[in-house]
Formats: structure tokens, C-alpha cells, sequence
């Protein structure tokens, strides 16, 4: 299976942006291409700021919302 071969050359060093396949979707990547917002530098921070967000939450901080 395509998915399960670049899986192994993943593991063996191949860089994830040479999949042929995608592995979330689990079809050949250039059919779902449209469905994966791009990275950004917007989109990591925001990441960044709701994985601190519940951090401090599941450390017990009472939070003013």
C-alpha cells in the first residue's frame, strides 16, 4: 500500500512534505491538497497561545473570562 511506503521512507528520513500520500485523509495527497490550511506564522502562534491556554487552565489557575 502507497500510504504504508511512504510511512517507512518517512521513518527512514524522508522529509513529510515529499509524501505522495496523505496519511489524515488516508488518499493520494494532491486529491485532498485543498483541505490542508497552509502553515503560517499566524496559525502556530495561535496554536501556541490555546496549548498555553489550557496548560495554565489544567494547572488548576482560576482564569477571568
Amino acid at each position: 500500500m502507497a500510504i504504508g511506503r511512504d510511512d517507512q521512507l518517512e521513518e527512514a528520513g524522508m522529509h513529510a512534505d515529499d509524501r505522495v500520500t496523505c496519511w489524515a485523509h488516508q488518499t493520494w495527497a494532491a486529491d485532498c491538497a485543498d483541505r490542508h490550511a497552509p502553515l503560517t506564522v499566524s496559525r502556530l502562534l495561535a496554536e501556541t497561545l490555546e496549548t498555553d491556554r489550557i496548560r495554565y487552565r489544567s494547572d488548576g489557575v482560576a482564569t477571568s473570562s
